[in-house]
């Protein structure tokens, strides 16, 4: 695929970055208007697994494209089957936390709550990846840190169901955080090849937690419709199949922490 590779490769990091972050945000007020505003059109945990879903479909696409053979990707995953298997996990409890956190509270708290995981990176970043500390970063992330539990804390409506909703967004940071800080341990290996493998085990891996809450009794909705259609596409190709690939590319570039 040379014309992305190049586009990849020639655009600056911080560019992708902010075309990542308007897909991302976006993504966040799409889930929200699927499954947390009446009529409800889709359950969050629902829309997670078909999001990743779609998002599988389009890479393994690329992989096609890319004349890609199942030999020449297992190859390129060998050395990295461990990591890949963890970020895989991370990836999938923090697709399923995030749309169910928007069932309960708005896009804005859970895109919030989800952006504050950097702190945790640096943390990470300084203890093991010996990244150094600098009183910029210090300052920066400290500022960052006030200034999101002061928006946050402002924009809170007490409604039913606000705990579980924040519960689920604080779970979506964590494991936002161990995803970043997992694909620190894949530079090297081709992005395209490790979204592709990423987004078809993190699917894998919901589809039993899909399976238990049905089995649990809970009744799962999915209404077809041209605004659920529409989003669900944008959530399953752009936000995750696009935006992954421009991730990684920001992660090679800036390194977990910045990214």
């Amino acid at each position: 695929m040379p014309i992305a590779r190049a586009v990849v490769k020639t655009a600056s990091p911080y560019l992708m970055m902010s075309a990542v972050i308007l897909l991302w945000g976006m993504n966040y007020v799409v889930s929200r208007f699927l499954v947390g505003l009446d009529p409800i059109r889709v359950s969050g945990i629902l829309l997670a697994l078909i999001r990743y879903l779609l998002g599988a479909i389009t890479m393994i696409g690329v992989m096609f494209y890319q004349r890609r053979g199942i030999h020449a990707i297992a190859d390129e995953v060998r050395p990295y089957q461990r990591m890949l298997l963890i970020s895989a996990f991370f990836s999938a409890v923090f697709v399923m936390v995030s749309h169910m956190a928007t069932e309960f509270v708005s896009s804005g708290t859970t895109s919030i709550i989800v952006n504050l995981s950097p702190a945790l990176v640096l943390v990470y970043s300084v203890v093991f990846l010996s990244e150094k500390l600098t009183l910029a970063k210090i300052v920066g992330f400290v500022l960052g840190l006030v200034g999101g539990l002061t928006i946050l804390w402002t924009n809170l409506l007490f409604t039913s169901g606000l705990e579980l909703g924040l519960s689920l967004a604080l779970i979506g940071m964590v494991s936002w955080a161990g995803y970043t800080v997992a694909l620190n341990y894949l530079e090297g290996a081709d992005r395209y090849v490790v979204t592709t493998v990423n987004q078809i085990t993190s699917t894998l891996m919901m589809v039993p937690f899909v399976v238990f809450v049905m089995m649990e009794g809970t009744s799962l909705i999915l209404v077809l419709d041209v605004w659920s259609i529409s989003g669900i596409v944008f959530s399953g190709i752009l936000a995750s199949g696009l935006a992954y690939v421009l991730y990684f590319s920001v992660i090679e570039s800036l390194g977990a922490a910045k990214a």
